[in-house]
Formats: C-alpha cells, structure tokens, sequence
C-alpha cells in the first residue's frame, strides 16, 4: 500500500475543521494541523489531495484533542452545512429531488476520495441502496467508512432538515468485501402538505358530489365554501412551505454560483496572463527584460500584492533579482543587493528550497516557521514584512532557472494550492522564454567565438560554391593572403587567383573536380598570385560538403601559407650550395697559398740584394705585385669559403665608403663607366659596427661594381649609409635587439628579372660575358662578407627601373681605436733570437728560414709535431713559427698544446693557408702571439715576429693571456 499517494480531497478534512470551530473552539487548529504535516493553505484550497499517512495523522490529533470517539460520523454530518460541500450543494440543490442526489454519488463522491468505487440505485421514493467498493491497494480505516455514514446521513438535509436514516448491513471492517448503505429519509414538509392538498381535492369532489343530494341547495353552497376556503389555504400554505424551501435553495445555489463563477474568472486571468506573457516575452532577448514582463501582466492580471523574480548567475551559485512589484524604492535596493547562496548545503530557505528541490513552497505564516529558516533568511523576511508567500522553481527540462515568488501583504487573501498550481503554469511560461533567451545568448555567444576564431585565425579558410568555384565566405587571414578585400573576394571565381606559372591553375581545377566527386584533398603544394604580383605558395586542403540530398553544396578549403618556409628552403639550399663552394674554395686556397708563397715571397728576399736601378728591380717588383693580385683572389675564394674575417675591428662604415671612393679601384670604375655618377649620403653621426674593413670594402666594390654596369648609357649610382632600430626592419624578429647599421647602393639600371634575384648570390651566377665583365663570383663574396658579419641582404629590383641593394649589420657603441703608424723594416730586425719554423711543406720552411734569417734570427726549421718535440727539449727556442695545417697525424693545435705542456710559456707565431678558422682561435687563446696568413711578405712576417717576441714592433696588438693548454 502506498500510504504518500494524494488520495483524499481537502474537503473531507474541512468537514472536521467546520465541526471543531463550532463544537470546540478551543483547539488550536494550526498546531493540530502542523502535527499532522498539513498546512492551512493546503486545506483552504479545494484542489488539494492529501496522502493516507495525513489523513491519518489528522484524525488522530482530532480524536486526541476532542476525545469523542464518535467525531468522525458527527463530522461527516457537517456535510451540507459548511463551504466544504460546495460542489456537492451545486449538483443537489439544482436536481431539487433528494433520491437524485444519492442516485448522483456515483459521480460527485470522487470529488471527495479516490480510494474507491461509489454505485447508487434507487429502491423506493424515498429509499436507496448505495454500494463502496475500495481501490486496489487502498486500506481504508473504520473512521472513514463512519464519516462516510454521516456524509450519508447529512445529504437528507438539503430537503428535509432531518438526517436520513442508514442501514449499514454490510461493511468492509466487518469482513465483507463491500460497504452497503441501505438510505431512507422524511419527504420534505411541504410535500406532504401538497399530498395533503390532493387528497383533500379528491375527497372534496367525492363529498360534494354527494351533499349535493342530501344537503338543501343552501347548505350545500355552505359547505362548497367552507371546504374550498379549507382546501384553498391548505394549498396556500403548502404554496409557503415549497417557496420559502426554494428560496433558500436559490440563495445557496447563488452563493455556490458566485464562488464558481469567481473560480472561473481567476482560472481566465490566469490563462490570459500565460498568454500575454508568451506573446510578450517572444521577441524579447534579454533576460532581465523578460523577467519584468512577467511580473508586470502577474500585477495586471493577477491579485496579488508583491511579486519577484530571483534568476541563477551564471556559474549556478547565486540567486540574483531579475525583477519585481508591489515592492518601494527601499526594499527594491534590499532585494537587489541580496544574494542566496545556492552552493552552500546549509541553505534552507524556502527560495534555495525551491530552486533546489524543483516544488512549489506554500509558507502560510513565515514566523511559525523560523525556527526551519537560517538566520539570514529570517532577517531577509523581516525586512521585507512578508508574512505568506508561495515560492515557485523556474525549471525548464530539468535546468533549474530562478524562482518566482509572490505575497499578499496587504490584501491578506489566503494563499492557496490553486495559486500555485496557476503560477506553476506562469512559471513554466517563464522557463521556456528565460531559456529561450538565454539559449539564443549562447548561441550568438558561439556564433560570434566561431566568427571571431574564423576571423581572426592565422590561416586561410575559403567556403567556395561547387558549382562555379565563387568564393562564398572567405576569413580576413584569406584576404591577407592573396593581398585582396575580404568583400571583393566574395563573389569573385576562386579559381582567378591561382598562378598559372607551371600549370597552377590547371591543378587548381583539377582538385575542385576531385573534392566535388566527394573526395578529401590534404597537402596539395598549389601557387597563388598576390595583389601587388608576388607569387605565394600554399599547402591546400579541401573537404566536401553536402546537403541533405547527400549532394556536395560546397567545398570547404585551408591555405597554410608555405612562402617563408619555400623561402627558407631556397635560402638552405643556397647555405648548401654555398658550403660546398666554400669547401671547394678553402681547399684551392690553401693550394693556392702555398703555390703564391714563393711567387710572393722570394721578389722581397730578392729586392733587398738588389739596387733599385737595376734592371731586375722593376721585373722582381711586378713579379711580387701579380703574386698580391693572386693572393687577393685566393682572399676571395677564402671569404666565398667564410673562412677569412676577423670581426675585431671597430670600424665607421662611413669610413669605409670615403676610403672606397678615393681609391684606385674607384677612379678604374669611373675611367670605365665615364656616364657614371657616383655620390653618397651618408648618417651624420659614427655608423660604426665590427668587422673587417678589407672584406668590406672589398663588397661594396663588388655592389658598385655590378650598379655601374648594369647601366651601359649612363646614371646615378648612390651610396647611403643610415641607423635604424630594430623595431623598424622587418627582417628583424627581435625587436629588442638595438641598432642596425643600414647601408644601401641604388641605381637607376636595367634592374633584375624577378627569376633572378634569388640567384644572383650563387656563385658563378652572372648574365654578363665570363672572362670580359666578371667572374660571377662578386655578388657570392659580398653574400659571404655579408653572412660573416652577422648581416642581412635585401634586394629590390624592377627591370627597368633600377635595383637597391641594402646590406643590414649590427651596430656596436665601441670606439674605435686609431692605429699606430706602421714602423720601418729596420725597426723590425731581430738580435740573434731563435726561431723555431714547424712546417710540412719544405718550399715554406726554405722561404721563412731565409726571411727569418735575413731579419737577424736565428733559425731551425722541421717539417713534423714530433720533430719539433725532439727539438724543442734539445734546445728550447724564443719563438715557434707554427703552421696549423701539417700532414702528420698532429695539426698545429695539436703540437702547440704538446708543446705548452713542456714549455708554458713558450711563444709562438700561427701560420696558415687558409683564413682564421676555429682551431686558429683555440691556439690564440692558449697564448699565440699572432696569426700571419700565407703568402706573407718579409714585413709582416717580421712585424708579427717583433710583436711575440715582446719588444718593438707593431704595437697596436699585444699577446692573448696564456691558459693551460690541457692535455697535448
């Protein structure tokens, strides 16, 4: 048996309720009531069900406070005399015959109870049998088959004033499996009166019949009258008997109407007000909008006093005020400025209650209730003044949106079940439009998160039509990429934007035809056009998408923009190229170098025996010189090689191009090129950055160069020298890095094909005449200087127009320091030291013996790492004259930390064919005096010999500090 399921109508406890108020109005009603878990505003409203446990509970307390143990029976007679029976006296008092309205029960007694079945025939005119047959699973109690009795009993009353008289032969408490109620009852007074009346017309018409033939004529007429005069006021009164019963039946059915009819009207209002707010709240978007509209139309159309709205924030731990009514300026801010704790399990007021057990809350007196309120809560209704309320959850599919809570303060109309029930519906209304509004919030929310994210994204995204390949929507990364407005691509065929170089746009359509079959295109490498003409390379992926025919509507594509990365592979493919050059490169050198040292070498060690009038001396001379030209090559292949720049120097580029301009190089350029402006604009202030002045130089003759010939009838040529910070080139990622100096050589020219300017840094890459213009090796050269300077090179050209070349390098905030003036041969002769040359190759170890000697040293001369061992600890020398390249097992660094770990302080010399290279600075960093490339000429030799051995010499280096040279 289910004791929790609503079985019994709230009528059935209000006939107890009517009795106790007149027979004991001592009882305290709201405690009995409390006890049993009923409320008020539960009995006072007639739509409220009541569980078997309640009812239950109730007669209890009744019995136990009235101490009757007949209540239940007298209660019951309460029937008819008590707001209770409203619905029963409406059916009865408009049939005005008493056998119908127990014939009636069949359909009137479930509006009392649902826990059984109720059959009524009738016997006689004034007797019927009434059969009650209990539900399945409903356990009746004997109390209520006895106030059922009296139910019975007080029906005779509508009519007769007195109760029927009930035979209850059969009874479910008593075994049986039925009740029966056999019901007979007094016919109403003025009936038997009528009856009266009609008998008496008969026996007045028989007894008239019959004096008229024994009575004279007169006496007759006498008693004709006396008997009409008697039957004539029976009928009156009869006549009163039956009006004043009608009257009082009309005055109770109108009383019953009225309460009907304001039922009706409420139920009306409260349809309209679900309407209103339905129609209101459709075009409504805001939240706090709606809210207001429902609180408005419940004031319109609803009576009652106050009324709010409280909506969950959006984490879902708070209530918040939405909107409200009834209520002044002062508690509006209260209401505003209160926040109900959804979060917090120890809540318990009646709007978390709500909200958080999704049921309608009744609270008929807020102080006999405190004691279940926190504190918090109870202040909140004292401010308030709010006495009863009901508090309704705004729930949409479970999602519990805020409450809506109203009160009468002022009216004082008792708040009801049916109240609620109405705003449930109002509620409901509430929840699908909040709901509406707030899934219509997130869906711009989404939409504009997807539109922003579409936008803002990095790459490329195309909606292209399947049909003709228009571009349908395109992201603003997409008009960056093709250099087009995002509203002129729209519309536009996508396909015009392909290049058409190598078959671009033959693939391009190619692929549309592919994903329109339905396929998947990932990585497809596809060459577009820019505005401005320049070529972009893409990674292309393209999906399908389809209708609901399953027909493919359109083609969603992504371009990863690949420029940089084709760039960075082209430029590592030149590095690549270019190792290889400097590979082969350093390799001649270091042959070449020793093939020019004699060619160099021996016209010094000559010119010192012979007179300069001698006709040998001019020979010897030019011998020499072309021996320098040759090394200036070899100088060339070693910078292409990115082996020859030291980046000690201090050096103002300003000063570079001054230099460039007076010398010999520069007056051969402008004797060849007679048309030929050369002019400068150079930074008013040091444009100073380290590095070799030679190699420098050496490349800007190379730009200057190739700027004069690529103008056969004449021009301008200018050099510029400027300062910018990082933050202002674009070839800078770092922004941060500091100052650059910019040095730029532009020309009015022909200019260069676009196909060729990221070629013309490859060696031999030239389109002048090999052997008549160049060596294609020049603009190689100024790439590598360029590269070893830490640099960048930019090149700007339209053929026609001229060519800038700008050539990037960090700046330094190092002064430069002045040189000292070179001193003469004879300052640099030794005084019998001993010098000790280390080298494989025995033409080098003859040349520097000679020079050596010649300077007044004294000199020993081996050709391998371990016989200079064996040398040294026979007899330590002043100075080793070390080649860093030897064909034994030990190259030169090798020897020399062999060396330093016999001798610590032994100086030394470092010699090589080739440029400075890691191993070179190793050697200068354990304690080398100097580094002298080969072919070297009897000065330098003597000047870097002078400046080890520690006196006077070149004196504007000095020795690097000495560092344990570790194991040999």
């Amino acid at each position: 048996m289910n004791t929790l399921a609503p079985i019994y109508n709230s009528r059935l406890l209000k006939l107890y309720t009517a009795y106790l108020n007149t027979h004991y109005p001592h009882i305290d009603l709201d405690a009995l009531l409390r006890d049993a878990t009923i409320s008020k505003h539960e009995l006072e409203d007639p739509g409220h069900w009541f569980n078997q446990r309640q009812v239950d509970l109730f007669y209890e307390r009744v019995l136990a406070a009235t101490g009757n143990p007949a209540v239940a029976r007298v209660a019951g007679r309460f029937a008819v005399s008590t707001d209770a029976s409203g619905p029963i006296k409406q059916h009865a008092l408009g049939l005005l015959n008493i056998s119908s309205i127990y014939l009636l029960l069949t359909k009137l007694y479930p509006m009392l109870s649902r826990g059984a079945r109720v059959d009524a025939r009738k016997l006689a005119a004034n007797r019927v049998e009434i059969i009650v047959q209990p539900e399945s699973g409903v356990q009746e109690k004997p109390y209520q088959c006895e106030n059922r009795l009296g139910v019975f009993e007080s029906l005779a009353m509508l009519f007769t004033a007195k109760h029927a008289t009930i035979d209850h032969d059969q009874c479910i408490h008593r075994g049986d499996d039925r009740c029966r109620y056999m019901v007979s009852w007094e016919e109403p007074a003025y009936r038997k009166w009528k009856r009266y009346l009609r008998i008496g017309l008969v026996v007045a018409v028989i007894a008239g019949a019959a004096a008229a033939f024994i009575l004279p004529w007169a006496s007759f007429l006498a008693v004709l009258a006396f008997g009409a005069m008697g039957l004539m006021g029976l009928g009156l009164w009869a006549d009163y008997l039956e009006k004043q019963e009608l009257v009082r039946t009309i005055q109770n059915q109108g009383n019953v109407a009225e309460d009907h009819i304001k039922e009706v009207d409420y139920r009306y209002r409260g349809a309209m007000l679900i309407q209103k707010i339905g129609q209101a709240t459709a075009a409504l978007m805001d939240v706090n909008q709606l809210a207001q509209v429902v609180v408005d139309n419940i004031q319109n159309y609803l009576d009652f006093d106050r009324g709010i709205i409280m909506l969950a924030d959006q984490a879902g731990r708070q209530l918040v005020y939405a909107a409200g009514f009834g209520f002044d300026a002062d508690k509006i801010q209260i209401l505003k400025n209160t926040r109900f704790r959804l979060d917090n399990p120890e809540a318990k007021g009646p709007f978390v209650q709500a909200l958080r057990e999704r049921r309608p809350i009744l609270v008929d007196d807020v102080n006999t209730m405190q004691e279940a309120f926190s504190a918090r809560t109870q202040s909140f209704a004292k401010h308030l003044g709010s006495q009863s309320l009901i508090c309704l959850p705004i729930v949409y599919e479970q999602e519990s949106l805020g409450i809506l809570a109203v009160d009468n303060l002022h009216t004082k109309r008792p708040l009801t079940q049916s109240d609620a029930n109405l705003l449930m519906g109002v509620a409901y209304q509430a929840a699908v439009s909040i709901f509406g509004s707030k899934a219509y919030k997130n869906l711009q929310d989404s939409e504009e998160q997807y539109r922003s994210l579409y936008d803002k994204a990095p790459t490329a995204y195309f909606s292209i039509g399947a049909e003709d390949a228009t571009i349908v929507n395109c992201n603003l990364a997409a008009a960056r990429l093709l250099g087009h407005a995002r509203e002129d691509l729209i519309g536009s065929n996508w396909l015009a934007y392909c290049s058409s170089d190598e078959g671009g746009r033959d693939r391009a359509e190619r692929i549309v035809q592919d994903v329109k079959q339905g396929r998947s295109i990932h990585n497809e490498e596809v060459q577009w056009l820019h505005k401005d003409g320049q070529a972009v390379w893409t990674h292309l992926s393209m999906e399908p998408f389809k209708d609901s025919q399953h027909n493919v509507s359109e083609v969603r594509c992504i371009l990863v923009d690949t420029t940089e990365r084709k760039k960075l592979e082209a430029q590592l493919r030149h590095a690549q190229r270019m190792e290889a050059m400097g590979t082969l490169a350093g390799g001649v050198a270091h042959d070449l170098s020793n093939i020019l040292a004699a060619i160099v070498s021996y016209p010094d060690l000559l010119l010192m025996d012979i007179d300069s009038k001698s006709q040998m001396y001019e020979p010897l001379t030019k011998i020499k010189r072309a021996g320098m030209r040759a090394a200036a090559i070899v100088q060339d292949l070693l910078t292409l090689a990115r082996r020859g720049v030291q980046l000690t120097e201090v050096i103002d580029f300003n000063d570079i191009v001054a230099e460039f301009m007076k010398s010999p190089e520069c007056d051969r350029l402008r004797a060849y090129h007679p048309n030929v402006i050369l002019a400068t604009d150079l930074y008013e202030q040091p444009a100073a950055i380290r590095g070799s002045a030679v190699h420098l130089i050496k490349g800007l003759m190379n730009i200057v160069t190739n700027a004069a010939e690529a103008m056969p009838d004449g021009g301008k040529i200018l050099i510029a020298t400027r300062k910018q910070p990082a933050r202002q080139l674009e070839r800078i990622k770092d922004k941060t890095k500091g100052d650059y100096v910019v040095v730029s050589v532009t020309d009015n020219g022909t200019g260069i094909a676009r196909e060729d300017i990221d070629r013309i840094f490859e060696p031999f890459f030239t389109k002048k005449v090999m052997g008549r213009s160049g060596t294609g090796l020049g603009m190689a050269i100024v790439w590598a200087t360029v590269q070893d300077h830490n640099g960048f090179v930019e090149v700007q050209s339209e053929a026609g127009r001229g060519t800038t070349v700008r050539l990037i390098f960090p700046a330094t905030a190092a002064v430069r320091v002045q040189p000292l003036a070179i001193p003469v041969l004879k300052d640099l002769m030794g005084h019998g030291e001993t010098i000790l040359v280390i080298d494989d190759e025995a033409e080098h170890r003859d040349i520097a013996s000679q020079m050596l000697t010649r300077l007044g040293y004294r000199v020993v001369a081996v050709d391998s790492g371990p016989a200079a061992l064996e040398q040294l600890q026979k007899q330590p020398p002043d100075l080793v004259v070390l080649d860093m390249i030897l064909g034994s097992d030990m190259d030169g660094l090798a020897v020399y930390r062999r060396i330093l770990s016999l001798r610590p302080d032994q100086k030394a010399v470092i010699t090589s064919g080739f440029a400075e290279t890691s191993r070179v600075r190793q050697a200068m960093q354990l304690g080398a005096g100097a580094y002298i490339k080969k072919p070297y000429g009897l000065k330098e030799i003597a000047s870097v010999a002078r400046q080890a051995l520690g006196e006077r010499g070149d004196q504007d280096a000095s020795p690097a500090p000495r560092r344990d040279p570790g194991p040999p």
